[in-house]
Parts: structure tokens; C-alpha cells; sequence
């Protein structure tokens, strides 16, 4: 599906898309808990769905925001997880708790996304095989024993939180080291913010976490916050053309894109908060240069790479080759598109030199790449343009933010789909 979309005035209020990350998280939690959680603002998408689904097949029962845990079990021995990397890494650990033989599958890139750190530490621990030449399919069979487990800090962060999901569960203590400083440290925070919240303990002391054995995850309802990686967007789209009220933003949330907001505020964005309204406003005006170090908010890389190209001067992007590990290589799918609405970037070694611009390119079509987080970054983008631009593979938004051209629409934007 193509999406035409032209310039437009956006305006009013948004109640921002409950957070994915968190979403994976609580219900991974709530199947691991013994009796029944309500989990309210649960997200509504394709990776959502491919977790309910990886948890069902343990022997979870999930009914709309119900979840009922319990004592897993192999119900269906082959876990599809689509295309989401942080149900694949999520669940292979989980699945090796296990005694019975595991077989995951994907779809799109997810198949060649590496999985080389599970495989060295599992290699001596359990069977853990890969059926191909690429990453998927993998069969896996524990059980999983406890003990100690070393990582290097530059790999996704979904590896270290699969572990720590899991590893609570076995008969031992067991203890991660990170050898190296953890990227996209964020994610790590918020696993740990949900573990506990559901009654596990873990002891982090700098680069290691200490995991006591046997424990039991407790049945909790939890309300799932807004999501800054998808609010992102909007704000980006404000600053370009209108006034736009977020509400659903947690000011004290340990989301690591977050930091969307001070990045904002450091080129000259305005953005408010009150505490009465639970709202951030954001209002337009132009954007100036900056550094902006990726290392930390991987997912912000396309949306913000937008921005820099809208502001006044040459905004320098550090730590962006892992963009390239995503559902598309999003650094050349960016670089690609930037080039094509007029921009001049410099790409070195892991960063990459954006030169502002006042007036995007329009009046022609752009490859989405089949990946949510380029579709929605364009369709931003196009607000800046001269004539309006198409964006191919829309649907990819399903994955992460099915109502996302809704929301756009109802803010004033305008939105024209051709189905190919």
C-alpha cells in the first residue's frame, strides 16, 4: 500500500499510542506469573500479537487485556515471531527453561537479524541449533542451568533482557556480565523496572546482575504508559507545522527515548509540560544544529535524522551503524531518502553529517523500505515538502503503530492510499 501525503497545518490534542517496549515486557511477565494479571492500555499490533502468540504457545491463556499465567508448558512446539526481534530474544531464553524441543520461525529480516551472542553462551548450556544458513528457523531444547553468563555491553540490549526474564525461574543463582558498557542501556532499565514490578529481584552492580534463583513472578494489574519512541514522531511533526498536545507521557518514565524531549530543547525546541494536565505541548518554530550520540536511542535515528534536516546548520549523528541492524538498514534507507528530498548528508565511519535545509523535495515518490519507523519518519517529512511525496509499503506501520495515520489524520494531515 502507497500513502500520498501532503503538506499540511497539524493542530489539537493526541493521546500518544501506549508504549511497545513496555507492552512486550508486561505481558511477558504477566505469562510468567502465577494466576491472573489485567493489563490496561495494552498495545494493539503486529509485534504485539507475535508475543501474545510466542506466550500461547507455553501454554498462556491471553483474552483481550487478560493474561493468565502459571506453569509453562510446550502447547505448540513452533513460535512464529514475525518479524519482532524482542519476541525472538525475549522468548529463547524462556523457551530453554523448558525440557521439551522449541522450533522458532520468522519473517522478513528477522531471519538474518543476528543471534550470534545466544548462540556462544548456550553453546555448552543446552541445545540450541540452528536449522539454516541464517539465524532462523532455530530449534531449541533445554532445560537451561543456572550459572554465569558473559555478554559484551554493544550487542541489542533484547539479549540481556531475555536472560533476565529467565533466569529468575531456573533452580540456582546465576549472574550476567556485561565486558563491555551497555548500548541502548534503556531497554535494560525498563526490563528491570517491570521484573520488579511483578516481584523479582535482581541486584545490578555496575556491569553485572546478580539473579537469585527460584523465584515466582506475582500476578499484578499494571496500565501500560505512552510510548516517546512513537511520540517522537509528533512532536517532530509539531515543530514543522502546528501546535500538538501529547498526553499518556510518563515525565518520570525510564523509556530511553525519552530523551527525545532534552534533545529537542537542546535545538532550540520548545516544549512544555504541566503537571495539572498531565500534557506536553509542543510548538513550532525552527530547530537549530546539534550532536546527537544515537548510541543509547537507536530508535529515534530516522525521526530525528528528519529534524536535523529541517534545522539551521550541520547536525553530526555518532554511534549510527546500529541502524543498520533493524528491520531495514535504516541508515542507508535514510541516507537514501534524504538524498532524494534534497538534503546533503556526509556518512563516516559511524557517523553520519546532516546539512539543514529549508524546503524538503516533493512531487515524488519514496521507498518506505518496508520498515514502520522510515514510513512514519517520511510521512513527517512531508510536511516540510514543496508538493506532496508517496511513500511506498505504508502497511508497515501495523507492526508497531497501527493507528498511526489515524492520529496523523485527526491532527489535520492529509493522507491519500493506493493500494499496489
Amino acid at each position: 500500500m502507497n500513502a500520498t501525503v501532503s503538506p499540511a497545518k497539524l493542530g489539537g490534542t493526541l493521546n500518544v499510542v501506549s508504549s511497545k517496549s513496555l507492552s512486550h515486557r508486561a505481558l511477558i511477565a504477566a505469562g510468567l506469573s502465577e494466576g491472573e494479571c489485567t493489563l490496561h492500555n495494552l498495545l494493539d499490533s503486529v509485534d504485539i500479537s507475535a508475543t501474545k502468540d510466542a506466550l500461547r504457545a507455553l501454554g498462556v491463556s491471553i483474552d483481550e487485556d487478560t493474561v493468565k499465567g502459571g506453569r509453562l508448558q510446550v502447547e505448540t512446539p513452533i513460535i512464529n515471531a514475525k518479524e519482532s526481534g524482542s519476541t525472538l530474544r525475549f522468548m529463547i531464553p524462556i523457551a530453554l527453561t523448558l525440557g521439551a524441543p522449541v522450533t522458532f520461525t520468522g519473517e522478513g529480516r528477522l531471519a538474518k537479524r543476528p543471534l550470534g551472542p545466544y548462540a556462544e553462551l548456550f553453546r555448552d548450556k543446552a541445545i540450541y541449533r540452528p536449522l539454516s544458513d541464517d539465524a532462523l528457523p532455530l530449534l531449541v531444547k533445554g532445560p537451561l542451568k543456572p550459572g554465569a553468563f558473559t555478554l559484551p555491553g554493544n550487542i541489542s540490549s533484547q539479549f540481556i533482557s531475555g536472560l533476565l526474564f529467565a533466569l529468575p525461574l531456573l533452580d540456582g543463582d546465576s549472574r550476567i556480565t556485561l565486558s563491555t558498557p551497555p548500548e541502548s542501556e534503556g531497554y535494560i532499565d525498563l526490563t528491570l523496572e517491570t521484573l520488579a514490578a511483578f516481584g523479582i529481584n535482581v541486584n545490578k552492580n555496575d556491569r553485572t546482575y546478580h539473579i537469585p534463583g527460584n523465584q515466582t513472578y506475582k500476578s499484578r494489574n499494571m496500565s501500560i504508559e505512552g510510548d516517546y519512541s512513537q511520540a517522537a514522531f509528533f512532536i517532530v511533526a509539531a515543530l514543522f507545522s502546528g501546535e500538538i498536545a501529547l498526553k499518556n507521557l510518563n515525565p518520570r518514565s525510564k523509556q530511553g527515548d525519552k530523551t527525545i524531549i532534552d534533545i529537542v530543547r537542546a535545538m532550540g525546541g520548545r516544549i512544555t509540560y504541566c503537571e495539572t494536565t498531565a500534557t506536553h505541548t509542543v510548538f513550532p518554530g525552527m530547530t537549530d544544529a546539534t550532536t546527537i550520540d544515537l548510541t543509547q536511542i537507536p530508535d529515534l535515528g530516522p525521526i530525528l535524522m528528519i529534524l536535523a534536516a529541517a534545522s539551521r546548520g550541520k547536525t553530526l549523528f555518532k554511534g549510527v551503524s546500529r541502524l543498520r541492524y533493524k528491520e531495514s538498514d535504516r541508515l542507508a534507507a535514510m541516507v537514501e531518502n534524504l538524498d532524494r528530498l534534497g538534503v546533503k548528508t556526509t556518512q563516516k565511519d559511524d557517523t553520519l553529517l546532516i546539512d539543514g535545509t529549508d524546503t524538503f523535495k516533493g512531487g515524488q515518490t519514496l521507498d518506505g523500505f518496508q520498515d514502520h519507523r522510515i514510513v512514519m519518519a517520511l510521512t513527517v517529512a512531508a510536511l516540510k515538502a514543496d508538493r506532496p511525496i508517496m511513500i511506498t509499503g505504508a502497511e508497515a506501520i501495523n507492526k508497531s503503530y497501527p493507528g498511526f495515520f489515524k492520529d496523523f489524520a485527526a491532527l489535520g494531515g492529509t493522507v491519500v492510499f493506493e493500494t499496489t
